[in-house]
């Protein structure tokens, strides 16, 4: 939450987009590490008391990789100076008259401040910060049209994601055969596809396209490729089919969030971007709630057997995709940017 509310907040909306790229470019590389750096692990010794195996190895690796980031950031980060001024105040100055008017928040929990610059003015007005949103239930009830069909695209995608990576492995053992180490090395091989997605998309279409228009192309390369995983009765179903499915799911998948995350944060409501019940919160909730029932359709579909595993799992993100495609068309009009 905090780092999408970084992105949203800090970053200036000229370059958010490829920010936004980045983030989710990162997130797919430790994705693609994560699974590769797993099927390294596949020790079994002692070290005087401590069992060192394949259950326990990742915990100290991830546990050296945290306090040498946490260290990293004590040292490194600085707390931002959100929003660039001068940039807003020419952009502004240009399109409504003599006098140019910008605005800067400092702090995370800032306060915004207009400061008039085109005489050369130095005079800086305060002007009150937008109230938060006391409860959810008042933070749902700001939500807009055009914001819940955002969260309902986040929802899609991250549960279209979780069914196909957590039934990866029950899937291709059930189909191909595949042990521990093939499974590693395709859910390594996926997350760094997303890589030179994401620096094209950041670098090249979205100054070609507007982000509305890549979100739709992004839910439609998403719906395809859930389509061509599912399992036709009475015919063989191969792994390049499901390698190439899986792939096309994946990378619109992870082009759709950082689309997702610079709409999102350009549509959010003001009030929406200070206290607990914040936009960056609303948006990780909706990521995880996916997740949970995207493991709960697996765990249910699985009574019906590894058998029909595949089709059951895939039948609900068929149906999210298609219905936050429709949501997407009927609030289209409302997202300008």
């Amino acid at each position: 939450a905090v780092n999408r509310r970084y992105i949203s907040d800090c970053v200036p909306q000229r370059i958010r987009m490829q920010a936004s790229a980045a983030f989710v470019s990162a997130s797919a590389l430790g994705m693609a590490c994560g699974p590769a750096i797993a099927g390294l692990l596949q020790v079994n010794y002692r070290v005087y008391a401590v069992t060192i195996n394949q259950d326990t190895l990742p915990g100290w690796v991830m546990a050296f990789g945290w306090l040498a980031y946490l260290v990293w950031l004590w040292i490194s980060f600085k707390e931002p100076v959100l929003g660039d001024a001068d940039e807003e105040g020419r952009r502004q100055g240009s399109s409504g008259g003599s006098s140019s008017l910008g605005y800067r928040k400092q702090g995370l929990a800032g306060e915004y401040l207009l400061k008039q610059d085109a005489q050369g003015e130095s005079d800086q007005e305060e002007t009150p910060a937008p109230v938060a949103a006391p409860s959810i239930g008042e933070a749902y009830g700001l939500l807009t049209p055009s914001v819940k069909v955002q969260l309902l695209i986040y929802f899609m995608l991250k549960f279209s994601m979780e069914i196909l990576l957590s039934e990866s492995s029950v899937v291709t053992s059930y189909y191909f055969g595949w042990n521990t180490s093939s499974v590693a090395v395709f859910l390594a091989a996926l997350g760094l596809t997303v890589l030179p997605i994401n620096a094209v998309v950041g670098t090249y279409i979205s100054n070609m396209f507007e982000d509305r228009q890549i979100l739709v192309a992004s839910e439609a390369v998403l719906l395809a490729g859930v389509a061509l995983s599912f399992h036709v009765p009475g015919t063989a179903y191969t792994a390049a089919q499901y390698v190439c499915s899986a792939l096309l799911t994946f990378v619109a998948a992870e082009v759709l969030e950082g689309v997702n995350l610079s709409l999102l944060s350009q549509v959010m409501p003001a009030r929406l971007s200070r206290g607990t019940w914040n936009g960056g919160l609303l948006s990780t909730e909706a990521g995880t709630l996916a997740r949970v029932a995207a493991d709960g359709t697996i765990t249910l579909a699985g009574y019906l057997g590894q058998g029909a595993l595949l089709n059951a799992t895939l039948l609900p993100s068929l149906l999210i995709c298609a219905a936050s495609i429709a949501a997407t068309l009927s609030t289209y009009n409302s997202l300008f940017y």
